[in-house]
């Protein structure tokens, strides 16, 4: 639902013709057997009015496009990344040509962080971060710490600079 703009809760799912005689839903429904789509019908107690929105959903795709998203999207996270690499003294996770919707980038260094960079300490930057209202996965990989940042449609480069902002004031912090 979320990068489709939908309803949570909500997919649609395309399935190609060569794929329909194998593919098989994990929960069976009541029309199991007869053709795919009714087995994927009534899959038990369902709430579907979350489902009424889909076509809304992919209207405003028809009419925003898929790939000017896709476009702005890879630009906002390219110069995100670029932008709290730079604000930090640290680096990307791969190289800035490989980047899409999604990069990681190193967390500089944080006095209140003694000792192994783990996922214990992944996840006291990750909270400190959600305290200041900024909800970023943090994970720790080869003993470095790094954000995970993506963007969206709705996404904008001020928030990736309220994150670093906010990142070097809790750099300097003795607690987190």
């Amino acid at each position: 639902h979320k990068w489709f703009c939908g309803a949570k809760g909500t997919a649609l799912l395309h399935v190609g013709e060569e794929a329909q005689e194998w593919l098989e839903p994990l929960v069976i429904s009541h029309g199991y057997g007869s053709d795919l789509p009714s087995g994927f019908y009534w899959p038990g107690l369902a709430d579907w009015s979350s489902f009424l929105a889909l076509d809304e959903a992919m209207a405003f795709w028809d009419l925003v496009g898929i790939e000017p998203a896709r476009t702005y999207c890879n630009y906002v996270v390219r110069d995100a990344a670029v932008l709290l690499a730079d604000g930090w003294g640290t680096e990307l996770g791969i190289p800035e040509e490989l980047l899409s919707t999604m990069a990681l980038v190193q967390l500089p260094e944080f006095a209140a962080l003694k000792g192994e960079l783990n996922y214990e300490a992944a996840e006291m930057v990750q909270n400190a971060l959600y305290a200041e209202k900024i909800e970023v996965p943090v994970k720790a990989l080869s003993g470095k710490l790094y954000v995970r940042i993506s963007a969206h449609i709705y996404n904008h480069i001020e928030e990736y600079e309220t994150l670093r902002d906010v990142v070097l004031q809790l750099q300097k912090s003795d607690s987190l």
